[in-house]
């Protein structure tokens, strides 16, 4: 039976993109601690989907949600549309459609709007995966590849969208600091078929530490939503990815050496500084994991697919060659693929 394999990947982001020395001054931090988060980020600048000319710090709840729907709608829309022309398919041929979402919500849920945006078939199947944190798209896509590999004929679309910036909360936190100096705002849409041109994917693994549950999440005071984000997170994070590592590798009877690629979740500079230690791998293999951190923050789930998207296009794999593919979230979650061309 044919492994379902990547068509295609492409990703969106609002037109609106600002430096994070201009975050900074919208944010009003004046003290070393905090703006020491947005010097030290390794991030130049952001994608969100606010306006310059009209935005304030003082939305309400209903603004935010409104924001989020507006833009989680566009976005999501566009990089579906271009994931589907990159593999060459027509709206009609996707049988599946997986969606993730966890900085808003909507009822009817993202799958049934980008449905009736996108024109699919009436009797298009689909999945929802809700306030899973930012290794949701890894978990959409388990989900994409389970209905894959059960329809060998069929083809799926995954499509992860996240507003981070309709999360934002003011106050004196300094969790909440660290949240505004990284996140961001993009989509990404990955296509799968058992006649995809990309790489296989061989394995899928899940892997929860839930001593760590409430290292990182949202709460909602008042029906806000509020970043809870420990300093443990760089810890936990890194030493997951690693565990991540082992586990796919060992699947296959794989050794560190065997691995060519690998697509890491830029979490933020300190979580790939120590990823790389444990991992044991020198400073390349963080290449497009750093560069989409880089160019574009972290966009909570949507920010895999942005790093498989930039390691596509950067580098020519032959056949045969392994990759991994690791996601961290909340709960505390990894979520990690086995790749192979």
């Amino acid at each position: 039976m044919e492994l379902p394999r990547i068509a295609a990947v492409a990703t969106a982001t609002p037109a609106q993109r600002f430096t994070q020395s201009e975050l900074l001054r919208m944010a009003g931090y004046d003290d070393t601690r905090r703006r020491g988060f947005f010097e030290a980020s390794d991030i130049a600048g952001r994608h969100l989907f606010i306006d310059r000319e009209t935005f304030h710090p003082d939305e309400s709840v209903d603004e935010l949600s409104a924001r989020f729907r507006r833009g989680a709608l566009e976005l999501g829309e566009r990089a579906a549309r271009a994931a589907l022309a990159r593999a060459g398919w027509d709206v009609d041929a996707v049988d599946f459609l997986a969606t993730t979402t966890c900085t808003g919500r909507m009822t009817p849920s993202l799958d049934a709007h980008l449905i009736a945006r996108l024109g699919c078939r009436p009797d298009v199947q689909r999945v929802h995966v809700g306030d899973t944190g930012c290794a949701s798209a890894v978990v959409a896509l388990q989900q994409a590849w389970n209905h894959v590999r059960a329809f060998p004929g069929h083809r799926a679309l995954v499509v992860a969208v996240e507003i981070c910036s309709a999360a934002y909360f003011l106050d004196d936190r300094l969790e909440s600091a660290v949240a505004h100096a990284i996140f961001a705002d993009g989509a990404g849409a990955l296509a799968l078929a058992g006649d995809g041109h990309g790489p296989a994917i061989l394995e899928h693994r899940t892997r929860f530490r839930s001593e760590h549950l409430d290292a990182m999440g949202f709460e909602y005071p008042g029906g806000r939503p509020r970043v809870t984000l420990s300093k443990d997170v760089r810890r936990i994070g890194a030493g997951m990815m690693a565990e991540m590592a082992r586990a796919l590798m060992d699947a296959q009877g794989l050794k560190r050496e065997d691995i060519r690629y690998f697509v890491l979740h830029s979490a933020g500079r300190r979580v790939l500084d120590r990823a790389r230690v444990l991992l044991g791998v020198d400073e390349s293999a963080l290449t497009h994991a750093r560069a989409v951190l880089k160019e574009f923050g972290n966009m909570s789930s949507a920010t895999i697919l942005f790093v498989l998207e930039h390691m596509l296009q950067h580098e020519t794999p032959v056949p045969g060659e392994w990759g991994l593919l690791v996601g961290l979230g909340p709960g505390f979650a990894a979520e990690g693929a086995l790749l192979r061309w």
